[in-house]
């Protein structure tokens, strides 16, 4: 798949989630939030409770599930540099009473919709 292509598919991935997660009552605080160390795709708040969000999207008919590609792709690296910027987001934006958790959604997107699997707790803080 084309560069082009994988980009569009992360952006609609990542705006189904977003539909998704404030159809559950969240806030959208951030999309896409940089810094050096990297990006994290989506930053909600659901009354006291921080979510950081890693979405990962797949084309329907992909060999692997989008649950379990999604929970593979997001591995122990990619776990630390995501609590290392949840840590820089709380800070600049002092957000510490709120109890923050780290969530992957996966995305099987098919032509005019998409299935989605949100874990809510992920993995903890490393």
């Amino acid at each position: 798949m084309a560069s082009n292509q994988q980009a569009r598919l992360g952006l609609d991935g990542e705006n189904a989630a977003a539909r998704f997660l404030e159809g559950r009552g969240h806030t959208i605080l951030d999309r896409r939030f940089r810094t050096n160390l990297g990006e994290l795709d989506l930053i909600t708040r659901s009354g006291n409770h921080l979510y950081f969000i890693e979405v990962k999207t797949r084309r329907f008919g992909s060999t692997k599930a989008p649950l379990s590609d999604a929970l593979e792709a997001v591995n122990q690296r990619k776990q630390r540099r995501i609590t290392q910027l949840a840590q820089i987001y709380i800070d600049r934006n002092q957000l510490w009473e709120l109890t923050p958790h780290f969530s992957v959604i996966g995305i099987e997107k098919q032509r005019s919709s998409a299935r989605l699997h949100f874990l809510p707790d992920a993995f903890d803080a490393c």
